[in-house]
């Protein structure tokens, strides 16, 4: 744990300074030395012959003063004490004066309070530490399946691979949120790989109650369209890296002089920093269900080594349960297709093949294309510092455990370990809109014609999500003014990891109104101005996943919109530039190209409009054309809305999403004061076309074909897809298509908005060394629509309101103070730790 000393800041009952006092080092007869005249000191005399007794400044304090005052007398001594005197009074008003001028702006209300008892934990707050303990060792006690440490299992063995938080059934949760009647009881699910049984397979357990478990069972998830899961779809994880990686290290070491000659590079016996190579996964691992086949791709071992292929590819059979049976199956190596060790070194020795010459770029580290060293000719001769957020007040929203409550919003956050953040139970003004809302999975589909280029189709909850959420930086990844939650989780692990500041909280000045109008009297002048700062609540973390990095933004505004984004950023996922790559991408650097992907990302919002019955319509806007009611004899052509209300699932299909069509949730009974239903909007900014619908590698992501679909709530649809679709996406274990089959009534039910939210990246020059977020951020928007009775900012204090008075202006702030007199708290990157561990 590390120990940080924090700034001084601004105490709200008043500013208290510690001043620490330099020690001067001896002399050589062990007296402290005394002080010179120091020209930088505003209070030191400006000459020696100054130093009389009439300008003493009392520095010289280990003089007798009369010593420079050969005629002294009392009333000299009198005279001279009352300098002093003043002098130092005089040193002690401008070190107030300056120490009180500068004030740190204080923290605010901001609490991240957490209960020690795990008894008392919340329905939505993850395990704690000692939970996940429990579970483990009352799992290794008790279940009696052969369980071992994942750290010493081998692929035949049983072992844990995750523990996570099992959520109630929604009925109960909300019994228990609204009434109180209901004491739930905390369930933890615990996925097992069980390799040594005759028939591998995958099984999940319920682990009860918590924090002191004492029964657990065999869960058969009604949500899953293949049951047992199978062996082979399980995550790639230590166990398969452990002895994977050896196989690799062999194969490095036969072919050492191939790889001196090629690349200046080996593997088994580098020296870092000066001729390593590494080797990285990429996936599905295989063709078709039941495979078990994974290709791994050199990269030179630098910055950035994701823009430093090599053109060594070499793919894996691990599929049996005995690591004896493993073996490297094919090998591709600037572009030729071998299929055995020794006839890649028979072709090599012989010139069958086309070697390869990709020696260390030249020049320094820093200067190298893939770094973040920063190089180029400067647009300032001499840094200034960025433009920084400032709260004069503090932070204006709170953390209580996982709850945060801004403005009018009311919120819980938890951190599920595969697709990240869930936010549950949702309330403006002490209203709830949503019982959840979240990340389902995410999906990136390549196009290449290298052969790991070729497979390389990610389902990224199969990475692990939020537990691929790390250590964000303050003032980088996060304002200096975010508040950060550590999380824990159990992936992977024989032990609950800690991972620091992996969430941030803030309030965001976005720099541009929400709201805002300048009234022109037209006559030079003004009649009166009003507006006011869209400010919002973001809640953030960002996933690491292989090369590129994935910010997921939860934002909460003052009008009651809520705001999902997505940005992408990190590194191209480059493949070497073998011959016929071009038609699917573009060179980004000699002998490295990066080509088009289409990223899709999966959102399952459960919005509940006052209860949970609700409807769902599409408010069509459509054209028509009319005689002209004012003027005989002409035509109008104009807008016309026609609002039809669904009756089943499969009333809004692929087709029917043409904008510019209004898609609401809404409240039946009762409508609002003026006879319009209450009713949220769905705005999908990230609609972009599917074309590999067709193709069964997407057989897991079936969800890509519905920009918005809505369901009936059913407890065994509450995800929509899962850990397993990675390495089998062919027959996945989660069928999305299956939710909307069974064409459910919708007629006010509990409906869920599902939403798929897309981009297309085809990386360019631009991108190096990592692609940039300004053009690859997409959102999706749940909006109020006749759900209040007006704007709800308006009850915000923030408001501006400017009329004319003669000459002069009258500006009301509405009790808002706009002074600033403490400047803004500055811990910056300096923080950062980087490293998880055991809690």
């Amino acid at each position: 744990m590390i120990e940080l000393t924090p700034l001084p800041r601004k105490d709200p009952e008043g500013a208290t300074f510690d001043v620490i006092e330099e020690e001067s080092e001896p002399d050589a007869n062990g007296d402290a030395p005394t002080e010179e005249d120091d020209s930088s000191d505003p209070l030191a005399p400006t000459s020696d012959t100054e130093a009389d007794c009439e300008g003493s400044s009392g520095h010289e304090a280990s003089e007798p003063l009369c010593q420079k005052c050969p005629k002294c007398s009392p009333t000299c001594v009198a005279i001279s004490s009352g300098l002093v005197s003043m002098v130092l009074v005089c040193v002690v008003v401008i070190m107030a004066f300056h120490l009180g001028a500068v004030h740190y702006c204080i923290f605010g209300h901001t609490r991240i309070f957490r209960d020690t008892d795990d008894s008392n934990r919340g329905v939505f707050e993850d395990l704690s530490p000692n939970e996940y303990k429990s579970v483990r060792d009352y799992m290794f006690e008790t279940s009696k399946i052969g369980l071992v440490p994942i750290t010493k299992a081998f692929p035949n063995q049983s072992y844990i691979y995750l523990i996570d938080l099992h959520i109630p059934l929604k009925t109960s949760v909300l019994e228990h949120l609204d009434r109180g009647s209901v004491r739930l009881k905390r369930v933890a699910k615990v996925v097992v790989i069980r390799g040594n049984l005759e028939s591998p397979r995958v099984e999940e357990y319920l682990v009860s109650p918590l924090p002191v478990p004492k029964s657990h069972r065999l869960a058969r998830n009604p949500l899953y369209a293949r049951y047992p899961v199978p062996y082979t779809s399980r995550p790639m994880d230590q166990v398969d890296y452990r002895f994977v990686y050896p196989i690799i290290s062999q194969f490095t070491k036969e072919i050492y002089h191939i790889l001196m000659d090629s690349y200046g590079l080996c593997y088994h016996n580098c020296t870092k920093g000066i001729n390593c190579m590494l080797f990285r996964d990429t996936a599905p691992s295989g063709l078709e269900s039941g495979d078990r086949i994974t290709w791994f791709r050199a990269y030179r071992d630098v910055d950035g080594y994701f823009l430093h292929p090599l053109g060594l590819e070499i793919q894996i059979d691990h599929k049996s349960t005995d690591i004896s049976d493993w073996m490297i199956e094919r090998i591709m190596y600037n572009g030729h297709l071998i299929y055995t060790v020794s006839d890649f070194i028979e072709r090599y020795n012989t010139g069958q093949i086309k070697k390869v010459s990709l020696l260390r770029p030249v020049g320094r580290p820093e200067d190298l294309y893939s770094s973040y060293h920063r190089r180029g000719t400067s647009e300032m001769p001499h840094p200034l510092r960025p433009p920084r957020l400032m709260e004069p007040d503090g932070n204006r929203f709170t953390i209580t455990n996982q709850h945060v409550q801004y403005m009018h919003w009311d919120l819980d956050v938890r951190m599920r370990p595969s697709t990240g953040l869930q936010i549950f139970d949702v309330r403006f003004q002490g209203e709830r809109l949503a019982y959840e809302i979240s990340l389902q999975d995410a999906v990136v589909f390549s196009s290449g014609y290298g052969p790991a280029q070729m497979i390389s189709n990610l389902y990224l909850a199969s990475w692990m999500i939020g537990a691929s959420s790390f250590e964000l930086v303050r003032g980088v990844d996060c304002p200096d003014t975010a508040s950060f939650l550590d999380l824990h989780h159990f992936v992977n692990s024989d032990e609950p990891m800690l991972y620091r500041k992996s969430v941030c909280v803030f309030e965001q000045d976005p720099g541009i109104p929400l709201r805002r109008h300048y009234e022109d009297d037209l006559r030079n002048g003004y009649r009166r101005y009003g507006g006011l700062v869209d400010y919002h609540l973001v809640v953030r973390h960002i996933a690491t996943i292989q090369s590129s990095d994935y910010i997921f933004d939860y934002i909460f505004h003052l009008n009651g919109e809520i705001q999902l984004r997505v940005s992408l950023t990190g590194y191209v996922q480059a493949t070497y530039d073998v011959p016929f790559e071009s038609p699917y991408g573009n060179p980004l650097y000699f002998g490295v190209a990066g080509n088009v992907l289409q990223t899709l990302f999966h959102f399952k919002t459960d919005l509940d409009i006052r209860r949970v019955e609700n409807r769902f319509a599409i408010l069509e806007i459509k054209k028509e054309t009319q005689r002209h009611p004012w003027y005989p004899g002409l035509n109008k052509t104009q807008f016309r809305l026609k609002k039809h209300s669904l009756l089943r699932e499969m009333d809004l299909v692929v087709g029917d999403f043409p904008y510019p069509n209004y898609y609401l949730l809404f409240d039946e009974n009762p409508t609002n004061q003026y006879g319009t239903h209450r009713s949220y909007r769905i705005i999908n900014e990230g609609v972009t076309p599917f074309l590999l619908d067709d193709v069964n590698i997407t057989n897991a992501a079936n969800w890509v074909k519905y920009p918005v679909i809505v369901t009936k709530y059913d407890d065994t649809e509450d995800h929509s897809s899962s850990i397993y679709a990675q390495n089998d996406p062919w027959d996945p274990v989660v069928d999305f298509e299956r939710f909307v089959n069974d064409n459910d009534t919708i007629v006010n039910e509990d409906l869920v908005i599902w939403a798929a939210v897309g981009i297309y990246h085809v990386p360019s020059t631009e991108d190096v060394p990592s692609t940039s977020t300004s053009s690859q951020s997409r959102s999706l928007r749940l909006v109020p629509y006749n759900f209040f009775t007006e704007d709800p900012s308006v009850s915000s204090p923030n408001t501006v309101q400017i009329i004319p008075d003669g000459e002069d202006i009258k500006v009301n702030m509405f009790g808002t103070s706009d002074d600033v007199s403490c400047a803004p708290q500055s811990l910056g990157p300096q923080t950062f730790y980087g490293y998880r561990a055991d809690d």
